[in-house]
């Protein structure tokens, strides 16, 4: 049987490969001839009488560098012995090892993996003779051993045949299964259903599938933004988007403050929501006149507005401040980052406005039967295709550094960092 994967590790200690890779469910894939390893010690190859692979830098300096020529010898002893090889060198300086590069690597039939030791191997051998390097990490190890198997348990796993489950490494950390970015797996829980006071989510135990799938899908969307923001895509909301101010109108007592807020931001206009006709024409005074204002009973008025006006109902999102150390962080609670991310997951053909609310603190939720929270894609997606939906999402911004903020500065934050495309013409994200 032809191994669908081979690794070869040149290293000084290739008894430490041997002995971990016969472990585990790498070493099963071994056994069945799956997944094939084999450690070539580049000392053999060394010609002095002590078998010496290593001598001082030039220029001086701490520490001992390893010959170019055992390294080389060995490199092409076994792509001679055992067919041509894709070389890889694994050192601290080289570009992060990461689910990506295990996707890619996957897909090659031999891999060679070329292990330092001391202050790292003469540099003509990664100038002239290695295909890429990789590190796993911002840190110095001893040797590259370590990192060549975590780069053979990464990329083994992917193989066809090694894993009993194959949807199991779809689903894992930082696998593309959600076609966007990478996220971190869902958290994973199993018997006893309530562990010293701490129950399991109610959800993973109801047998409904579909909901399971989407809890999972929030948990892990929600863990990577609290974790790992960085692995999330860059998106931006495009700047064709219009952007509206529904403020209660029990938050819009500081007309002038907010007023300059909007017109600073060039938002396409604010509704006052329960103002009477005065308080409108009070907001027309500040702006001057060059601001749509609108006096409206209440949010659900202003959606359908919009909605005539475009075709396409707006997204509303609530914005409330929230210090992040005495107040309780809502669940649905976002970032102006994830914001975009969770937005520009629904592709729009024009652009859609978006509503940033000011309610009242004492508001609960939208106080609109069309109201409806999306707290995952695929409910967004699901809903968005639904006709006659009045309101698609009710999300909200939290401002961690500004605890019990002013209206004015709320909507300034949440205007100021939510992410906007520098392509006015760039609808879909």
């Amino acid at each position: 049987m032809t191994a669908a994967c081979s690794f070869e590790v040149l290293t000084l200690f290739p008894e430490v490969v041997d002995a971990f890779v016969r472990a585990g469910v790498l070493g099963k894939a071994i056994e069945r001839g799956v997944v094939q390893v084999h450690a070539t010690n580049i000392r053999d190859f060394s010609t002095g009488k002590h078998r010496s692979v290593d001598d001082t830098p030039f220029g001086g300096g701490a520490g001992m560098v390893m010959n170019p020529g055992p390294v080389l010898d060995a490199l092409e002893h076994v792509a001679e012995q055992r067919g041509p090889l894709h070389r890889v060198l694994l050192t601290p300086s080289a570009p992060r090892f990461d689910q990506r590069a295990a996707e890619r690597l996957a897909k090659l039939p031999r891999v060679g993996l070329v292990c330092g030791r001391y202050e790292g191997i003469d540099d003509r051998i990664r100038e002239h003779y290695i295909d890429e390097c990789f590190s796993i990490g911002d840190y110095v190890l001893g040797g590259g051993e370590v990192a060549a198997l975590v780069v053979i348990e990464a990329v083994s796993r992917l193989v066809d045949g090694v894993l009993g489950n194959p949807e199991s490494a779809s689903s894992e950390s930082f696998s593309d299964a959600a076609q966007d970015g990478s996220t971190l797996e869902y958290p994973q829980y199993t018997r006893p259903a309530e562990f010293r006071g701490h129950p399991v989510p109610p959800v993973l135990m109801s047998g409904d599938h579909a909901a399971i799938a989407r809890w999972r899908s929030e948990a892990a969307r929600r863990r990577t933004w609290e974790l790992r923001p960085d692995l999330r895509p860059a998106r931006a909301i495009p700047a064709a988007t219009p952007r509206w101010l529904a403020i209660d109108a029990s938050q819009a007592a500081d007309v002038d403050e907010l007023a300059r807020v909007a017109m600073s931001h060039r938002v396409a206009g604010v509704a006052l929501l329960g103002a009477d006709v005065g308080s409108a024409a009070a907001w027309a005074a500040a702006t001057g006149g060059k601001l749509a204002t609108a006096a409206l009973p209440n949010l659900k008025a202003l959606c359908k507005r919009l909605k005539r006006a475009s075709g396409i109902a707006p997204w509303v999102v609530r914005l409330r401040a929230c210090s992040g150390a005495g107040d309780e962080v809502p669940h649905e609670a976002r970032s102006p980052a994830e914001l975009a991310d969770v937005l520009g997951a629904v592709p729009s053909a024009k652009p859609r406005a978006i509503v940033l609310w000011i309610p009242d603190p004492s508001t609960t939720g939208l106080g609109t039967e069309d109201a409806v929270y999306a707290p995952d894609v695929d409910s967004l997606q699901r809903w968005v295709a639904e006709a006659g939906r009045g309101l698609a999402i009710n999300d909200a911004i939290v401002d961690a550094r500004r605890p019990r903020c002013r209206p004015a500065v709320l909507a300034d934050v949440a205007l100021a960092t939510l992410p906007r495309s520098p392509d006015p013409e760039r609808y879909e994200p």
